[in-house]
């Protein structure tokens, strides 16, 4: 799937705030080597960098795209390389203190093995930290996304469209963990509430990750008219404040020992 990483990074990112959150809970170490799972355009890669400023960040991500977007991002940053791979692919062997991936592994269908491998990468002694939407993460997204189906008389073309995603419970994801033996590990949810001043917000929000399997499926036309009946229906989510609705995310931390 191609990207646009352009789009990406004009979109209003609540995932981006998730994930300067789960920095900070991260515990990031002056000296750290990091790897980052799925940095897509680098926003994230660099603060790591910054604060991991004696140590190293390696960025990887399978988007031609959202990798070339990172380079120019960090061109200034000594301490960071970025790899054109994906997390299923990688082949490290005990080279980090922490790997970190905010709002990617979702992405990922194997998170079993891909758990294993993150495991195979760290040193001893190293942490993991991630976060990703949880199950039933927006009920309100994907409502609006069936219906801008049913809406379009679309149902027949998505029929047998497999889910692009994977999003495990708590208790799924520390068990690939902990299969993957790491310990310490501790997987919790956040609730957090999305807030948007206008549709076209919605809109960029949404076409900038989680349209686009859906999208690439239409031409121009079918796409214009996908957006804008998915946008309007978070009319119904209008408060005072703005569009508001909710938004559950995974959280998940282990240690290799």
């Amino acid at each position: 799937m191609k990207w646009n990483a352009g789009m990406y990074d004009a979109a209003h990112s609540p995932q981006t705030d998730a994930g300067r959150e789960l920095i900070t809970m991260a515990n990031v170490h002056e000296d750290d080597v990091i790897l980052d799972i799925g940095c897509g355009t680098g926003t994230l890669t660099i603060e790591l960098a910054r604060l991991a400023h004696k140590g190293k960040v390696v960025g990887i991500d399978p988007s031609i795209e959202m990798l070339e977007k990172a380079r120019e991002r960090s061109l200034s940053a000594g301490n960071i390389a970025l790899i054109n791979i994906p997390a299923q692919r990688i082949d490290f062997r005990e080279e980090f203190d922490l790997v970190y991936s905010n709002s990617a592994l979702q992405w990922i269908k194997e998170q079993e093995d891909a758990a294993a491998l993150l495991y195979r990468a760290l040193k001893k002694g190293g942490r993991i930290a991630v976060q990703l939407p949880a199950k039933d993460f927006c009920w309100e997204l994907m409502e609006n996304i069936n219906s801008a189906i049913s809406f379009l008389g679309l149902e027949a073309k998505y029929k047998k469209m497999a889910s692009p995603w994977r999003f495990p419970l708590k208790e799924e994801f520390a068990g690939f963990l902990k299969d993957a033996e790491f310990a310490e590990v501790n997987a919790f949810y956040k609730d957090y509430t999305l807030m948007f001043e206008s549709i076209n917000e919605v809109l960029e929000w949404g076409e900038s990750a989680a349209l686009r399997p859906y999208l690439e499926l239409l031409n121009e036309k079918k796409q214009d008219q996908f957006k804008y009946a998915f946008a309007m229906g978070f009319e119904n989510y209008r408060t005072e404040k703005g569009i508001e609705f909710k938004f559950k995310r995974l959280f998940a931390f282990a240690e290799k020992q």
